[in-house]
């Protein structure tokens, strides 16, 4: 949306696509004949953006294919696949708009920052370009694209991002490369003024009518001078309920009873693990039992729902440090127990460690487009711990299911399991995110196969051909 945007704003046309079931993309974009194309992904959705790429080439050679997002900065060697024609690398505005600028005027786009291409037997990895350190230059994220689609036309939310970066460096997360990437290259962490996210949040509710803000950000209330202040005007001005992802070491009473004032209804935080050892250590987190503990009882205490982030299928863990982390979340009590499994993906220090631990390489290709799905790493208890991801839900709501669980997950994987997992992760996101249950479903159908390794692009190539003739 901000790349759709900061193109319009520059006398370029734009338009986004959503690939989801009950649309053809394909089909949309080809009729669209667009000069550019350009899809983001993260590691294990690199198969269908590919594959997507290389079917809009076979179909009109002309255009010029981008891949970006974590996927094209972590493995910049992505633009030597057939297809694409040049990867992006961090973010994309100015480099998006330095590609659609020298198109237009014939300059080259081989000269670009952040800019990765393959000729002749050559990958060209360019330099990066400085940050975007004042957010408020960039207009608002165009979200007129999305009225096109039941799926996003209606919804009673919409998200906002009122800042950039996040200081911490967990061991399973981007930012730790992301530092390493831009140093030298600007402020990572960077927050709009209050004035530019107050002003895009009015715009948005009376032209959709929301009823709930959520704040996508990595560390909203990490800068609490900026904070305190903007939950003030926000009460004032905007007044509709939102949600939030925090971190439980930054919470004391003096900020929860802030957010609470400012309207503040749901909140996340990441526990990752019950056993201090691994989310301490192997992930590097810098959390303490002592703060989760605290931050739960403040939550319960304001009133204010919350859940938490966990992984399974992490180094060194058993099958018992995985019961840990059931435990802890029993006990603290979140409205939302969300799980994954761990997918060390390239960027991500885990992944380095890994290796070196391994002697050999992850190739991307093995990791899943999903982190619910199944573990790359070896360990005896993994598939134990795969059917426990599945049924934690249950586990943590429902103690009194523990001695039946800890039976099931030796069980082979399988669907009831699956079947279990959905259900469990579809009643939390009508409770937190205040979907009706024809939203929900249809979130849940148009996901539907999104995440197969290699999902076709709708139509086979000759199709495609024919189609566009």
């Amino acid at each position: 949306m901000y790349l759709s945007a900061l193109l319009k704003s520059q006398d370029h046309e734009a338009r986004i696509f959503i690939d989801v079931r009950g649309n053809n993309a394909f089909k949309e974009v080809i009729n669209y004949r667009p000069d550019v194309v350009g899809v983001t992904c993260t590691t294990g959705l690199h198969h269908w953006g590919g594959e997507f790429l290389r079917s809009v080439k076979a179909a009109n050679p002309r255009i010029v294919t981008i891949m970006g997002g974590p996927h094209a900065t972590f493995c910049p060697e992505t633009a030597q696949e057939a297809g694409i024609d040049y990867a992006v690398r961090g973010e994309g505005e100015n480099a998006v708009l330095g590609i659609a600028e020298a198109m237009q005027n014939g300059g080259g786009i081989e000269k670009l920052e952040n800019i990765v291409y393959f000729r002749e037997g050559q990958l060209t990895i360019n330099p990066m370009g400085r940050l975007i350190e004042e957010l408020d230059t960039l207009p608002f994220p165009d979200r007129s694209h999305y009225d096109r689609y039941p799926l996003t036309r209606k919804e009673g939310s919409k998200n906002f991002i009122a800042g950039r970066g996040c200081p911490y460096k967990c061991t399973f997360c981007a930012n730790f490369e992301y530092h390493n990437i831009y140093r030298g290259h600007g402020k990572w962490v960077r927050y709009r003024s209050h004035e530019n996210v107050l002003a895009e949040i009015e715009e948005v509710k009376q032209r959709y009518g929301i009823k709930f803000v959520g704040f996508s950000d990595d560390t909203l209330i990490f800068n609490r001078s900026w904070l305190l202040p903007f939950l003030d005007k926000y009460r004032e001005r905007i007044g509709l309920p939102f949600l939030s992802t925090v971190r439980a070491n930054l919470i004391d009473e003096e900020l929860v009873k802030a957010l609470k004032q400012g309207g503040c209804i749901s909140c996340v935080f990441g526990l990752e693990s019950g056993v201090e050892r691994i989310r301490n250590g192997v992930l590097q987190k810098g959390i303490s039992e002592e703060q989760i503990r605290r931050a739960a009882s403040l939550f319960r205490k304001y009133k204010i729902q919350f859940g938490t982030y966990n992984m399974l299928g992490l180094p060194t863990e058993t099958i018992a440090d995985a019961w840990q982390t059931v435990k802890l979340n029993a006990e603290i009590r979140p409205d939302f127990p969300w799980c994954s499994i761990l997918q060390p993906y390239p960027g991500t220090k885990i992944h380095q460690d890994l290796e070196k631990s391994l002697g050999k390489k992850i190739q991307s290709d093995a990791i899943q487009a999903s982190y619910f799905t199944a573990s790359v790493i070896d360990n005896p208890d993994i598939k134990q711990m795969e059917n426990l991801q599945k049924l934690f839900h249950l586990a943590v709501r429902v103690p009194l299911l523990q001695p039946l669980i800890k039976q099931a997950v030796k069980l082979p994987p399988n669907f009831f399991f699956t079947l279990v997992f959905q259900a469990c992760y579809g009643w939390q996101l009508l409770r937190r995110s205040h979907l009706n249950l024809l939203q929900m479903f249809r979130y849940w159908w148009s996901q539907q196969g999104m995440f197969s390794k290699r999902r076709s692009a709708n139509l086979k190539v000759e199709s495609q051909k024919q189609l566009y003739t």
